[in-house]
């Protein structure tokens, strides 16, 4: 016969923190035959997250979860988070009461659902615990050149560099790479339990020894070399049995920056490395060295001297979540030029929110068709709508073209181009130039139609030299005929070292590596609708043109496909 009440001897408990540990044999359980009655259901308790109408800490902090049921048979649990996998816990013995260690990666309300189960497969009723979540603490240290209150710099270190462009990080420090080049600051964390560190960081010079850029003594971010003798960046730590653990991932370049992020989870026994906001590398089965001592930059633990620039260093005391680290890793764009192209004035279209109009040549005009067919029966429909609201470009591909002086000027971080086109491709005969950027020698990038094969086509040049090399990439035009438009976007990605090509809701429809190649500045007006040359022009594009946007830096696909679907992205 069931007996329900707790225990009040001591009662064994089975914790578990991804999967359940392992099931004793079951002794004294009533046959399954002669039981049917459903346990009770079970209680859930933590003391990190309550449930209550709080909120409690926090993202990437773990807390203990404990799961109990009145009734002496339960032999699982089965339980369930909010968006997540069914999962089952094992007793230890009959009656035992389970535990889990978990770590939220989101802040807001979740909720955990679990259900008992006793020897005989009969279920309880679901109990559900309501668990709110803040969002992750600050880290207990934070440095950039702005604010360095408090912090040692050594003479090898300037404090006047400029950031990383596109983040919250305007300035950045130069180290020369001498033994003087390191900024100190105080006792940061314990590196046995769970940290995080991060950096931007740039390196000037990687043909020398492995640098540091943020070290202490449990760990050591920066760059080696591998066996190869190629550059990787590097997470050490010092291990408890007096060896290292490294995870090592990715390609630094020189006088490029990266985003590095180092973390060691106590709980999982993992180091893991991110670069750019991507999973890097992992090392499992590592149990860090404790070291309290003081946090140093661009020097301590491994390596020489760092050569090159940093800022906006973080160490936090708890694991920073995949979520946080994307965030942190994001270059926002920053938008050079947007032409709606709805009208014209005394032959120039003007810029969106202010900015430099686009002049339009030869017999370029603005297309303007409205009607109101939307709520008169009696109308009588324009044959041809613009492609985007009431205006677009139109050019009749014999001399007709646009320019501003608005130039597209990559950042550190790429470029980005995006354009709505409509053309015929059943007339379309030779080759068109969409969009061109000149520099002095050559064009730092070009978007055409290529008529034999009937794609459209991104090339990028890598230097700014007559005959210089160039990556290109392409996409089939995909059009049924006149009436019917594309929106075709070419961004270059200067931290992964891509160019990619975007044609309507393909993301990407090409792409190409581009490894090595910084582009250049371009000196030349942007060109619509042609490629300039020293004679005047060549490749006309016959078709209309609308929404031009340009950016320094890297559009990621949700801000291209509000751009297709023709938002302002004011």
């Amino acid at each position: 016969m069931r007996q329900h009440g707790r225990r009040a001897a001591m009662r064994s408990t089975v914790t578990c923190a991804v999967v359940a540990l392992g099931f004793a044999s079951l002794t004294g359980v009533v046959a399954a035959a002669e039981d049917e009655q459903a346990p009770e259901a079970p209680v859930v308790s933590s003391q990190e997250y309550p449930d209550d109408d709080n909120e409690h800490d926090g993202v990437g902090s773990y807390g203990t979860v404990l799961i109990d049921s009145a009734s002496n048979d339960v032999v699982t649990y089965r339980y369930q988070w909010l968006g997540g996998a069914p999962k089952t816990l094992r007793a230890s013995e009959p009656g035992a009461a389970v535990s889990l260690r978990w770590m939220p990666e989101k802040s807001g309300t979740t909720y955990l659902q679990v259900q008992a189960i006793d020897a005989a497969d009969n279920v309880s009723a679901r109990t559900t615990y309501y668990i709110r979540v803040r969002d992750g603490r600050a880290a207990v240290t934070r440095w950039n050149p702005g604010d360095d209150a408090g912090a040692v710099v050594g003479d090898g270190v300037r404090l006047d560099a400029i950031g990383p462009s596109g983040t919250e990080s305007p300035s950045a420090a130069a180290f020369d790479g001498t033994d003087d080049a390191q900024v100190t600051l105080g006792s940061a964390v314990d590196t046995a339990k769970s940290f995080s560190v991060d950096a931007w960081v740039r390196p000037d010079s990687l043909g020398g020894d492995a640098m540091t850029a943020v070290g202490q003594s449990g760990f050591s971010l920066g760059t080696v070399h591998d066996s190869s003798g190629a550059s990787r960046w590097s997470f050490a730590l010092p291990t408890a049995s007096g060896g290292t653990t490294r995870v090592t991932g990715g390609a630094p370049e020189e006088g490029e920056w990266a985003h590095l992020v180092g973390v060691y989870d106590t709980e999982q026994h993992t180091a893991r490395l991110y670069v750019d906001g991507k999973a890097a590398g992992a090392a499992e089965s590592t149990d860090a060295a404790s070291g309290t001592g003081d946090l140093r930059l661009g020097a301590g633990g491994e390596g020489g001297h760092w050569s090159g620039l940093l800022t906006d260093v973080n160490v936090w005391d708890r694991v920073f979540v995949p979520g946080e680290i994307a965030s942190a890793a994001l270059r926002k764009p920053i938008r050079q030029g947007y032409w709606d192209l709805e009208t014209a004035a005394d032959g120039k279209s003007p810029a969106y929110a202010g900015g430099e109009p686009l002049t339009l040549g030869g017999d370029a005009s603005i297309y303007a068709a409205t009607d109101d067919c939307a709520w008169n029966p009696e109308c009588t429909p324009v044959s041809l709508y613009p492609m985007v609201g009431n205006g677009d470009l139109w050019l009749d591909g014999d001399g007709d073209y646009a320019t501003t002086p608005t130039a597209l000027t990559p950042s550190d971080g790429g470029f980005s181009a995006s354009v709505h086109v409509r053309l015929d491709p059943d007339t379309a005969t030779h080759d068109m130039t969409v969009l061109s950027q000149p520099g002095a020698h050559t064009d730092l990038f070009t978007l055409r139609y290529v008529a034999s094969s009937q794609t459209w086509q991104a090339e990028v040049a890598h230097e700014d030299r007559a005959g210089a090399p160039t990556t290109e990439v392409s996409a089939t035009i995909g059009v049924a005929g006149a009436s019917d438009d594309q929106f075709v976007a070419v961004v270059y990605d200067e931290a992964a070292d891509q160019l990619r090509l975007y044609v309507d809701n393909t993301y990407a429809a090409d792409t190409a590596d581009v490894p090595g190649v910084t582009p250049f500045a371009p000196i030349g007006t942007l060109q619509v609708g042609r490629t300039s040359t020293p004679e005047g022009g060549m490749d006309y594009l016959e078709g209309e043109i609308d929404e031009l946007h340009t950016y320094a830096g890297v559009l990621n696909e949700t801000r291209l496909a509000a751009l297709r679907l023709g938002g302002t992205d004011a």
